[in-house]
């Protein structure tokens, strides 16, 4: 399917990078200069689906300024960078325990990938360890945006889990941030303190999972590449270039044109919707040399955490994970080679990661 979608976008490019989608009824942008375009110009395309006949939801993603930061900004100091290197001997320790029971066997997904970020984003909102089975339980729903007949149980549990928490009135984390947050001269109401920890189980794992699994991935294709991991800048520079090659979230489905506009000369009419393809962006020959090689750049631009007011809060979080999952795996296993034909890719369009992954 991947392949599949990285020639489409290869031929969307090559004819303009602009494409109305007649079934979907939206304008899909290909190109790494209009969708850097329209991610850094709040004022001209929205993020909030309200004022075209849908459902903002509860999440300051689907708000726009000054709303947008606002309510981001509640949350925003926990996710600076000097604030998330607090983290990483925690981290770290989480990443060892977990590595140290890998079995040859094991599904790297279920007993790695997913779990280190659920326990890093328990261990922020001071989840006690009791309810983390829960926890996990609750955001593999949330995550795998699934609903059978267990799902309201479990997600009434969690709520009045949650609501506990918050009504302690903690002293210290962002839990007391959210907890305590003052929006317009009023408290926050229970539903939007659910959507903050919401917003942080689906950004603060999904992509994260997808990010280590696709490292694990780019290290079994590219063998010669490990010798050369020797360094914090080559560490670096690989993390970004599987962020680039392998991008966790292919395509932003939701911008609205607040008014009439142009993108590169295309009428795009008032209230129209735009999916904003950072997979193809981020293999745009005219910006990547050799886009579809996987090669450790000086300089790797690329997009895959957004760009502009919307750009991912939690970036430096995945960064910092991807770094120490990558030097655990790394110091352990001497080559990594992944079972291609065990190993099942996501079905999700919109998101590059794996179902299941298996050592070969």
């Amino acid at each position: 399917m991947y392949d599949e979608n990285f020639e489409h976008y290869k031929n969307a490019r090559n004819n303009g990078g602009i494409i109305y989608n007649n079934e979907k009824h939206c304008w899909e942008l290909y190109t790494y200069e209009t969708c850097k375009y329209v991610l850094m110009h709040d004022d001209i395309f929205s993020s909030n689906s309200k004022y075209f006949g849908g459902n903002s939801g509860l999440s300051f993603i689907n708000m726009d300024n000054p709303e947008h930061k606002e309510y981001r900004n509640i949350i925003a100091p926990y996710f600076m960078t000097s604030k998330i290197n607090e983290m990483r001997q925690d981290i770290t320790d989480i990443s060892n325990g977990l590595i140290k029971n890998l079995q040859f066997n094991s599904d790297i997904v279920k007993d790695y990938a997913v779990e280190l970020p659920v326990r890093v984003i328990s261990n922020l909102l001071g989840i006690p360890k009791n309810d983390r089975g829960k926890f996990k339980e609750w955001s593999d729903y949330i995550i795998g945006n699934k609903r059978d007949a267990n799902f309201a149980a479990i997600n009434n549990y969690m709520i009045e889990k949650l609501s506990g928490l918050f009504s302690e009135n903690p002293e210290n984390g962002i839990m007391s941030v959210i907890s305590t947050a003052n929006v317009n001269n009023r408290n926050l109401d229970l539903n939007e303190k659910i959507g903050y920890i919401m917003l942080l189980i689906i950004g603060g794992n999904e992509t994260t999972t997808n990010l280590i699994t696709n490292m694990l991935k780019a290290l079994s294709d590219n063998e010669d590449i490990i010798n050369n991991l020797n360094t914090e800048r080559n560490i670096h520079d690989f993390i970004e270039e599987t962020l680039r090659y392998y991008s966790p979230i292919q395509f932003l489905p939701h911008r609205f044109a607040i008014d009439d506009t142009d993108i590169n000369g295309i009428h795009i009419n008032k209230g129209q919707r735009i999916s904003v393809f950072l997979g193809s962006a981020n293999r745009d020959e005219n910006v990547f040399d050799k886009p579809d090689k996987f090669i450790l750049r000086d300089r790797n631009e690329h997009i895959a955490f957004g760009r502009g007011p919307h750009m991912c809060i939690g970036a430096p979080l995945a960064r910092l994970e991807a770094d120490i999952a990558l030097n655990d795996f790394l110091e352990n296993y001497k080559k990594i080679r992944i079972d291609n034909k065990k190993s099942i890719l996501l079905e999700n369009p919109m998101v590059y990661g794996y179902q299941k992954m298996f050592f070969g």
